[in-house]
């Protein structure tokens, strides 16, 4: 294995991996990933300390990965307690596998040399200059990442080191035609399945409530009756796009404007032109002679594309006949523009035109003459832009003035509302995940329930929404979050309680008809009991009409042999079933795989081969985790 691991690590697979880890970590700033480590440790390995610094840094290289990945969304999603912990969880674990991951390279020898560290480095298009390593560029960017060149040295050699293991891990493994063919045997295979199925509604009538019993689970499942914290809110929001919609435009503005800026309403003359091109830098008499003569040609009536393609060194536009897109000043070397820009007359034919590339033949295919936009086709265009531009000038004036204003009476949007002749809103109580617009933009509702913004009171910041958008809000009342009582949630849980009781009655006929197969069939207790056995014939392992779960259930049981086995389920909306496999039907696959199939297969199963070391390796460590230390203040 340790061969497969070293060999694996050298190829063009291995250092295209080596080089995303290393680019992610090299431009994310993770100097003090390798740094004095901190006073708190977040976890320890076998031994081997995660100091809460290290844990810092990998937490926020991971959020700003995440920002960059979900924009404004991700401060919805940072805003969720819930998620932020798990998240916190994750990024942990991920540090505690890495350190795993390390150990274990330890263990089987796997080392990197001084040579392979430079080679790596220098190979780094961070660090390159016009595709060279350059030591400048080095020594600053590691400066700017908080690393000491020894320090990065050492980095990338455990980097390296880890990425042996990984490469053995996941490179090593394959997939032969049988594994495939029996695989798409198991996917393809079909059964006959019969059930009993016991309705959790059925029993609800049966069900009696007492006092004990709601107090039980109002005590048991005490966070589902937790309410979120609500704020009512005042704000003042102003945007150009509202104030264009009051700007008024006269006729004489318009014209006026149309005068001033009649070159952004026409059109520059454009031409578009072939060219068969014999290929020679330099002056060259037997080249222009065999312009000349291809010349002659077209005169005597061959066909340009046909020529084109058959002679023009310019291979991609003698696809198309020699055709070009259409010219532009500076587009194409100047005596050839002179000559093509010169031709007024379409299909007409130039004399030879030598270039810096070689001789030339153009022909002008078509000529679109300069344009003016009459003034009724772009007023309305116009009138757009003058309200724009006016309520893109009162935006910032309004803007300036109303953060002023807020700012300067800070216990009411009224003179500021005043100031700017807009009108404060009010809104009455609501929650995060019942925020509208504006207010449910994720900067304004990072503000809005901040804990020293709401015992404030005051007016908030000019907060920018967008490009010329703003808002300023203020909390005027607060509603903590609370644990509502059993009487105001009295019906919630007589509801829940009388579900969980309908399941658990559902469950215990079901159990009780189980009991009862040693001598009879599925089939002749339910007759016997009067209720109906269902069957779903040639049931698909994935799909299908059936209950996921009686087929989840079903897929998971013995074949059948003398008699069938019964197996007891309990659906997701608290039925409960007995569930039979009649019959087991497979299909035979003789087909061979194609490649990418045992290349998805191979994926499939070095992912499940990395999955377990990493499980082995935590089974077998002595770990111990203090999630509480990776809580900063700025996490808090």
């Amino acid at each position: 294995m340790l061969e497969k691991i070293r060999e694996g690590s050298q190829g063009v697979v291995a250092k295209s991996i080596l080089g995303l880890v290393i680019l992610t970590f090299a431009l994310a700033g993770v100097g003090s990933y390798l740094s004095t480590p901190a006073e708190t440790n977040v976890a320890e390995v076998n031994g081997e300390k995660i100091s809460r610094a290290d844990f810092d840094q990998a937490f926020q290289n991971e959020r700003a990965r995440m920002q960059q990945q979900f924009g404004e969304m991700y401060a919805v999603m940072a805003a969720d307690t819930t998620y932020m912990n798990n998240f916190r969880s994750e990024v942990l674990e991920r540090l505690i596998d890495e350190t795993l991951q390390k150990q274990f390279a330890a263990e089987l020898g796997l080392r990197v040399s001084d040579d392979q560290v430079r080679d790596a480095i220098r190979e780094m298009t961070e660090f390159q200059v016009d595709g060279q390593f350059n030591n400048e560029r080095y020594i600053a960017l590691l400066r700017q990442a908080g690393y000491q060149p020894e320090q990065f040295r050492e980095y990338m050699r455990e980097q390296m080191s880890r990425n042996q293991l990984l490469i053995g891990l996941l490179g090593s493994e394959f997939a032969t035609a049988k594994e495939m063919q029996l695989l798409l045997k198991l996917q393809q295979q079909q059964r006959d399945v019969a059930f009993v199925r016991f309705a959790a509604t059925d029993f609800a009538g049966k069900v009696e409530l007492t006092e004990q019993m709601l107090q039980d689970y109002y005590t048991t499942n005490l966070a589902e009756f937790e309410t979120e914290q609500k704020v009512a809110v005042e704000y003042i929001e102003i945007s150009a796009d509202n104030l264009s919609a009051a700007v008024d435009v006269t006729d004489a503005e318009i014209a006026q404007y149309y005068e001033a800026n009649k070159a952004r309403f026409s059109r520059e003359e454009r031409r578009q032109v072939a060219h068969i091109m014999l290929e020679s830098e330099q002056d060259d008499s037997d080249v222009k002679a065999q312009a000349e003569a291809l010349l002659a040609q077209l005169k005597a009536g061959a066909d340009f594309a046909e020529l084109a393609k058959a002679e023009s060194a310019d291979t991609f536009s003698a696809e198309n006949g020699g055709v070009l897109d259409w010219l532009a000043a500076g587009d194409m070397d100047a005596e050839f523009e002179r000559v093509a820009f010169g031709m007024t007359e379409v299909g007409a034919l130039s004399p030879v035109v030598k270039s810096a590339y070689g001789y030339h033949i153009i022909k002008l295919v078509e000529l679109e003459p300069a344009q003016q936009q009459p003034l009724a086709e772009v007023s309305a265009e116009i009138a757009q832009r003058i309200s724009q531009e006016r309520a893109s000038a009162a935006f910032y004036e309004l803007q300036q003035r109303l953060a002023e204003v807020s700012f300067e009476v800070p216990d009411t949007l009224e003179d500021a509302a005043a100031a700017v002749d807009m009108k404060v809103v009010s809104t009455p109580l609501f929650s995060r995940s019942e925020a509208t617009e504006p207010l449910s933009e994720p900067l304004v509702m990072n503000k809005l329930f901040d804990a020293g913004f709401i015992q404030e009171g005051l007016n908030s910041e000019l907060i920018e929404l967008g490009r010329e958008r703003a808002i300023v809000v203020r909390v005027k009342e607060y509603q903590p979050a609370r644990t509502q009582t059993l009487e105001e949630v009295t019906a919630q849980v007589e509801m829940a309680v009388r579900a969980e009781q309908s399941a658990l009655l559902a469950k215990q006929q079901a159990q009780a008809m189980l009991a009862q197969l040693t001598d009879s069939s599925l089939a002749e207790q339910a007759t016997a009991s009067g209720v109906e056995l269902q069957q779903a014939m040639n049931t698909p392992r994935f799909g299908g009409t059936l209950d996921a779960e009686i087929r989840a259930k079903a897929f998971a049981m013995p074949r059948p042999q003398d008699k069938p086995a019964v197996e007891i389920v309990s659906l997701a909306n608290g039925d409960a079933a007995l569930v039979s496999v009649l019959a087991v039907k497979d299909t035979d696959v003789t087909a061979v795989p194609e490649p990418a199939q045992l290349e998805r297969l191979a994926e499939q199963q070095a992912d499940q081969a990395y999955r377990a070391v990493i499980a082995a390796l935590k089974a077998d460590a002595k770990i111990s985790r203090n999630l509480r230390a990776t809580q900063t203040e700025e996490q808090l």
